[in-house]
C-alpha cells in the first residue's frame, strides 16, 4: 500500500464490488443504496454535525461508516494509509472516504472532534482539494465557543452549495419526513428497551447492535448506552433543523454566520455532544447523571485501541464505578465491532459473576428452608 504522498496523485475509478454496503458487512441489515437519490452525496465521518443542514443545500448526508470497505478485498493501486498505531476507526474510515471520493464526485464532511479525526480530516483533504470540509469542533462550551462554531457552521454551509450540482436545487427547509427520506445516520438501536438494574455500556462508535445483543443473549439487560452512535445520540443530532431554511444563497458573505439560528444550531450541538473530546469535568458530570438516571449494577466500557480520548475516559469511568460500588470490565474492540472469539469469553465470564452474585444474594442461606430441621429439633 501507498503512503499519503506517493497515493496523492493515482485516483483509478472505484469498482462498487470494492465497497461494503452495511448490508453485507453487518448481517441482518439491508444494504443501503449509494447513488439512489438525486441530490448529491455528502458523507460524514462524525455525528457532531446538523445533517438537515446538507440535506438543505441539495446533498444527501451519509453517515461513512454505513460504508466500510468489504473485509479482505483487495486495496487499489495508490491508496492512501494512515499510521498504524491509530484507532482502527479513524483508519477505516480513511481506507472507505479514499474509495468513495476517487471513485465520484461526491464530497465529505469531517468533523475535527480528536486530534486522529483532525489528522485524517487533513489527510482526505490534501488528497482531494476542495471535495473534503475539516469542520473545527471546540473542546469546551460557552457563549464565546458557541459565536466560534456557529460562524464555522455557516462557512460549511457556503462551501456545501459552492459543491452543489448546477441541476440540483436545496429543498428549501425541512417537511416533516425529509429527514427519513433524505439522509443515511447510523442506524444503531436498542435490541430490547433498556431498564435500570442492568449493564451500562459505554463505547466508542458502534456500527451495529452487535455488543448490546451479545448482553442479551447472555442473560443480563441493558441499563443505558453512551455512544457517539447511540440512538439517543444520533437521533437528535439528526432532528436538528437547519439554521437558515434555505434562505441564504450560495454567494451570501461568511460575515452573516453569527446569526441567532445559527448560535442556537451551535448551542444544541455543544450540548448533545458530550463526548470524550469535551472538558473532564464537564464529560464526568454527564457520564455520572447518566449512571445515576439508569441505575446500572455494572459497567462495560468497549475502548478502541489506540484511542487517547477513549484511554482517558476509561479512567474516568472506572472512577465513577468505584465510587458507586459498581462492578466494571474494560475491553477492547476493534471497528467494526466483533463479538466473537476472546472479547466473547470475556464478557461472558463477566456477566456470568453478575448473574452468579445475583443468585446468592436472592438465596436465603440462614434461613428454615436451609436449617430447618435441626432448629426445628434444638427448640424442642
Amino acid at each position: 500500500m501507498a503512503t499519503f504522498f506517493e497515493g496523492m496523485d493515482h485516483h483509478p475509478k472505484t469498482e462498487v464490488s470494492d465497497l461494503n454496503p452495511p448490508g453485507l458487512a453487518f448481517p441482518g441489515r439491508e444494504p443501503y443504496p449509494v447513488r439512489d437519490f438525486p441530490m448529491a452525496n455528502c458523507y460524514y465521518t462524525c455525528n457532531l454535525l446538523p445533517t438537515d443542514l446538507i440535506i438543505q443545500t441539495g446533498h444527501v448526508p451519509r453517515w461513512l461508516g454505513n460504508h466500510l470497505r468489504r473485509p479482505g478485498a483487495p486495496a487499489r493501486r495508490g491508496a492512501l494509509s494512515i499510521h498504524p498505531m491509530t484507532c482502527p476507526y479513524v483508519t477505516k474510515l480513511v481506507a472507505a472516504a479514499d474509495e468513495l471520493l476517487a471513485g465520484s464526485d461526491d464530497c465529505l464532511v469531517v468533523p475535527g472532534g480528536c486530534d486522529a479525526a483532525r489528522r485524517m480530516g487533513d489527510l482526505l483533504a490534501a488528497a482531494y482539494p476542495d471535495r473534503v470540509f475539516v469542520l473545527p469542533m471546540p473542546r469546551s462550551s460557552g457563549l464565546e465557543v458557541a459565536k466560534t462554531l456557529a460562524v464555522d457552521l455557516a462557512r460549511f454551509e457556503d462551501w456545501l452549495r459552492t459543491r452543489r450540482p448546477a441541476e440540483t436545487a436545496p429543498t428549501g427547509g425541512t417537511s416533516p419526513d425529509a429527514g427519513n427520506a433524505t439522509q443515511e445516520p447510523p442506524d444503531l438501536d436498542y435490541p430490547v428497551p433498556p431498564r435500570p438494574g442492568g449493564v451500562f455500556v459505554v463505547a466508542g462508535p458502534l456500527t451495529d447492535d452487535s455488543l448490546l445483543r451479545l448482553i442479551d443473549r447472555l442473560g443480563v439487560h441493558v441499563s443505558g448506552l453512551e455512544s457517539c452512535t447511540s440512538p439517543g445520540r444520533w437521533r437528535r443530532l439528526a432532528a436538528l433543523g437547519g439554521a437558515s431554511g434555505g434562505a441564504r444563497s450560495k454567494d451570501a458573505p461568511v460575515a452573516a454566520a453569527a446569526t441567532p439560528d445559527y448560535e442556537a444550531l451551535a448551542v444544541a450541538l455543544l450540548e448533545i455532544g458530550m463526548c470524550p473530546r469535551r472538558s473532564t469535568i464537564a464529560r464526568r458530570d454527564h457520564l455520572a447523571r447518566r449512571l445515576d438516571e439508569s441505575r446500572p449494577t455494572s459497567i462495560i466500557y468497549a475502548r478502541q485501541s489506540f484511542c487517547d480520548p477513549g484511554a482517558y475516559d476509561s479512567l474516568l469511568i472506572a472512577a465513577l464505578a468505584e465510587e458507586r460500588g459498581l462492578r466494571y470490565l474494560e475491553i477492547e474492540v476493534d471497528f467494526p465491532f466483533d463479538a466473537n472469539g476472546p472479547l466473547r469469553t470475556r464478557v461472558e465470564a463477566f456477566l456470568e459473576a453478575e448473574t452468579l452474585d445475583d443468585d446468592l444474594l436472592g438465596d436465603d442461606l440462614f434461613g428454615d428452608e436451609l436449617f430447618g430441621d435441626d432448629l426445628s429439633e434444638e427448640e424442642a
